[in-house]
């Protein structure tokens, strides 16, 4: 509730709420594997507890979600969820993580994923990261064989919209980088190292049997 005094916007203070079995619901959380952050939130408000034996309505409602995230039933879905992130999605959590880190978006979540091996998103994390049309791209262009192997002849597709400095020209697979939306390879042409999205390039097509027996009269 606010009202105004001297022109002045004030609020009421949140209503005090006692809390049943407090105590021991303080003392439960703590014998428990919660995490440091959680614990230190946790802590102050066991401290206003214990000064005055009541906490706000907002105060409870963490107290009692904090309660649920600890609960036996969520500790055993956690480990759960931690052995199959581990046996079968950081694979591609990593190849997500990888793109993302080169965007605007996920940065924070990404880098984590990237960088320390013992990371474990929540399932709304991994999800959020790894189940949309773009990640969807980064992993198939992260998991499927190339278009071409390194070694291979293949020509730069005529499309002025492109923007392409080698249009419709023949180019040596040097290298492959199955990274980002979408798989690219490096070429050499005419002496010089380009690099360009496998999309943008097509197979070196053979000559018709028609055009063969014109060369060979």
């Amino acid at each position: 509730m606010s009202y105004y005094v001297g022109w002045q916007l004030r609020t009421s203070p949140s209503p005090r709420i006692e809390v049943e079995n407090g105590s021991a619901r303080f003392e439960s959380l703590f014998s428990g594997p919660i995490s440091g952050r959680d614990r230190k939130f946790m802590e102050s408000l066991r401290d206003q507890f214990d000064a005055k034996g009541t906490l706000s309505e907002k105060q409870i409602e963490c107290l009692v979600r904090t309660e649920e995230k600890y609960s036996p039933e969520a500790l055993v879905a956690l480990e759960n969820w931690t052995v199959r992130y581990r046996s079968e999605l950081r694979q591609n959590a990593i190849i997500c993580a990888n793109y993302y880190v080169t965007t605007q978006y996920f940065r924070d979540l990404a880098i984590s994923i990237a960088t320390q091996e013992d990371f474990v998103p929540t399932p709304r994390q991994y999800k959020a990261m790894c189940d949309n049309k773009y990640a969807r791209k980064a992993i198939t262009a992260a998991t499927q064989p190339p278009l071409f192997e390194v070694g291979a002849l293949c020509k730069v597709r005529k499309n002025p919209n492109t923007g392409l400095a080698h249009h419709n020209q023949i180019g040596l697979v040097v290298s492959n980088h199955p990274v980002g939306l979408y798989a690219s390879s490096t070429l050499l042409v005419n002496g010089e190292t380009v690099k360009y999205e496998q999309r943008l390039l097509k197979q070196v097509g053979h000559k018709k049997r028609g055009n063969l027996k014109e060369e060979a009269v």
